[in-house]
C-alpha cells in the first residue's frame, strides 16, 4: 500500500483510569488483533564475502540498517520458534523479495533459484546458510518494542456519485506540490496569490478542506470512487489501502497515491482527549461511537488534519494482495511495515510476539512502511483483506522482539 505508504496502523490508545473496565462494559454494549551455517548443499552455490566479488552491484556497499539500531550477533539457535515456523508462504515472500532489486540480496537471491517452491526443508536450510540473524535493540539497549496489526478493507461504493455513495476518496490533486523546507511539518503545499504575488502555502488540511469551497471544489475534480459510509472512508485513509466492492460486482483497488503533507493524528486519540471513551479504542468501538453520535462524525474526522490520495485500478488478481512501499505485493503474516530509515525494505526478519494471546514466532520480511512507524523495535504486521483480518488487525498490539537477517559477509 504505500510510496512511501502512509497507511497508518490502528493503534489502540490507553488512559488509566479507575473508570477503566466500565467504558469496556459500555464499549461491549455498544458493539452487541551465530551459529555457522551448514555445510553447503549440493543445490547451493557457496556463498561469496562482498570483500572478494570483482565488481559489486551498484548500492551493494550501502547499510542495510540505520543509526538507532544496535545489532547483537546471534545464531539460529537463538530464535525462539524457529524450527516450529511451519514456512508457509514463506517462500514466496522472499520471492517477491527478489522480484525488487536490493543489491545486498543480489547473490541470495541468484541462489534461491536452486531451491524448489514445496520444499520446506532446503528453504529452511538456504537461510540459514546464506543469512546470520542479528538481535535488536534501541540506543538503551532494551530488545522489547511495539508489534500492531494493519489490514486491507473491502467496502461498497460506486464510480459514481448515487445513494447511498456519496463520501467522496480523492485522487491525487493537481496543485499538490512537495515543499521541501517545511519549517511547519507540513510537506506538501499548493501555490497560492498572497500580498500580490505567488506562494507556496501548506496544503489543505482535511478541517480546511471541510471549510473552503474553492479545497472542495479542487478535490472534487479527482475523486475516485464514492463511498456510502464516512467511518469506513476513515478506516480506508488509516490502512493506506483498499477493496471497494461496486453495485454492479465488480471490485476495485485502492492504492495510496500521496497525501497532504499533514502529520497524522490519532481519531481514538482524540475521542478520549474529549472524554467520550475511556479506556481501550479499538476500530469496533469507534464504528460503535460513531453509530451513536452521528452529528459529531464531521468533527472527529477533522481532528485528524492528514488526507490520504488514491489510485483506483480493477481487481485483475483476487488473491494477490496489496502493494506496500517496496513496490511488490504483500503476502498476509509475512510482511510488515517498519521504519525504513532504520531497516532498508526487504530485509528478512525474525519477529517474536503474540497475536490473540497466543506465541507467535515467524520469519518475516520488511516491505511496507507507515507514518505511526517508527523507531528502532517499531514493527506493523499485514493481517491480509477483509473483517475477518480488520478484526484481528484492529486489536493486535503486543510487545515484541526482532531479529535483523543479514547475508553472510554483510556487517551491521
Amino acid at each position: 500500500m504505500i510510496h512511501p505508504r502512509t497507511r497508518r496502523p490502528w493503534r489502540p490508545w490507553r488512559l488509566r483510569s479507575g473508570s477503566q473496565w466500565a467504558a469496556l462494559a459500555l464499549a461491549c454494549a455498544l458493539l452487541a488483533s551465530c551459529a555457522s551455517p551448514p555445510s553447503p548443499a549440493p543445490v547451493y552455490p557457496a556463498p561469496v564475502a562482498p570483500a572478494v566479488v570483482p565488481s559489486a552491484p551498484p548500492g551493494a556497499s550501502e547499510p542495510l540498517t540505520g543509526t538507532g539500531l544496535r545489532l547483537q550477533p546471534a545464531s539460529f539457535a537463538d530464535l525462539p520458534g524457529w524450527q516450529a515456523d511451519d514456512f508457509a508462504d514463506v517462500w514466496s515472500a522472499w520471492l517477491q523479495d527478489c522480484s525488487a532489486p536490493v543489491p545486498q540480496l543480489a547473490e541470495a537471491c541468484t541462489a534461491a533459484r536452486g531451491v524448489a517452491a514445496d520444499d520446506l526443508a532446503a528453504q529452511r536450510a538456504f537461510f540459514e546458510q546464506w543469512f546470520r540473524p542479528w538481535q535488536a535493540a534501541n540506543e538503551n539497549g532494551q530488545d522489547q518494542g511495539l508489534v500492531t496489526g494493519y489490514y486491507e478493507p473491502v467496502l461498497r461504493g460506486s464510480r459514481k456519485r448515487t445513494w447511498p455513495y456519496v463520501v467522496p476518496v480523492y485522487g491525487l490533486p493537481d496543485d499538490l506540490l512537495p515543499r521541501s523546507d517545511a519549517p511547519d511539518g507540513v510537506t506538501r503545499g499548493r501555490v497560492a496569490w498572497r500580498h500580490g504575488r505567488k506562494e507556496l502555502l501548506p496544503y489543505w488540511s482535511r478541517a480546511q478542506v471541510s471549510a473552503d469551497p474553492r479545497a472542495l471544489a479542487t478535490l472534487d475534480r479527482n475523486v475516485v470512487a464514492w463511498l456510502d459510509s464516512p467511518v469506513d472512508a476513515l478506516f480506508l485513509q488509516v490502512q493506506g489501502s483498499g477493496l471497494v466492492r461496486l453495485p454492479d460486482g465488480r471490485m476495485l483497488r485502492l492504492s495510496y497515491a500521496g497525501d497532504n503533507g499533514w502529520p497524522y493524528k490519532s481519531v481514538g486519540r482524540w475521542l478520549l482527549e474529549q472524554g467520550q471513551l475511556r479506556g481501550t479504542v479499538t476500530m469496533q468501538i469507534i464504528r460503535a461511537w460513531a453509530q451513536m453520535h452521528p452529528s459529531r462524525v464531521s468533527q472527529m474526522l477533522d481532528a485528524n488534519p492528514r488526507m490520504v490520495f488514491f489510485r483506483a485500478t480493477p481487481l485483475e488478481h483476487p488473491r494477490r494482495g496489496p502493494t506496500g512501499a517496496m513496490g511488490v505485493p504483500l503476502t498476509p503474516m509475512r510482511s510488515v511495515a517498519v521504519d525504513k530509515r532504520l531497516l532498508r525494505l526487504g530485509t528478512p526478519l525474525w519477529l517474536a510476539t503474540t497475536v490473540a494471546g497466543q506465541p507467535f514466532a515467524r520469519l518475516v520480511f520488511a516491505q511496507d512502511v507507515g507514518g505511526a512507524i517508527t523507531g528502532s523495535l517499531r514493527a506493523d504486521l499485514y493481517f491480509g483483506t477483509g473483517d475477518a483480518a480488520g478484526d484481528a488487525a484492529g486489536r493486535m498490539q503486543s510487545p515484541g522482539r526482532m531479529w535483523v537477517l543479514l547475508p553472510r559477509g554483510v556487517a551491521p
